[in-house]
């Protein structure tokens, strides 16, 4: 939505009063306000907590915990696998298989969010 304030927008305002043409410079827009939720739901993955990553060729997981967002922790193992870079075991692992590094959205499932100002427990 665009406003536009200015010599312009009075001269074109003034040439509709002449018309007797009503016009609004400013709407409430009542039906968006509606339809807009207050709190959107967070994208899964921009929150912490604990996760899985799945191998996509043989189907075994790796188990992690993270206090950053998810999104920033399957980039790190990420990079690890790009850079063939042996700290992260999941990472180390595809490397030595030789295994496909996946997207998030294929590799990567949350187990359980942590709550904000809660203390991250180890997970059993």
């Amino acid at each position: 939505m665009f406003t536009y304030v200015g010599k312009e927008t009075s001269y074109i305002a003034n040439v509709f009063r002449q018309a007797d043409l009503k016009i609004a410079f400013r709407t409430n827009n009542t039906i968006r306000n509606l339809l807009v939720l207050e709190n959107p739901v967070p994208h899964n993955f921009s929150l912490s907590g604990a996760y899985r990553l799945t191998c996509p060729d043989c189907n075994k997981a790796y188990v992690g915990q993270t206090r950053r967002c998810f999104t920033i922790r399957y980039n790190e193992h990420k990079q690890a696998f790009r850079n063939n870079n042996h700290m992260p075991r999941f990472a180390q692992y595809l490397n030595e298989e030789g295994h496909f590094f996946g997207t998030i959205d294929n590799i990567m499932q949350v187990l359980q969010y942590h709550e904000k100002g809660a203390h991250l427990n180890m997970i059993e």
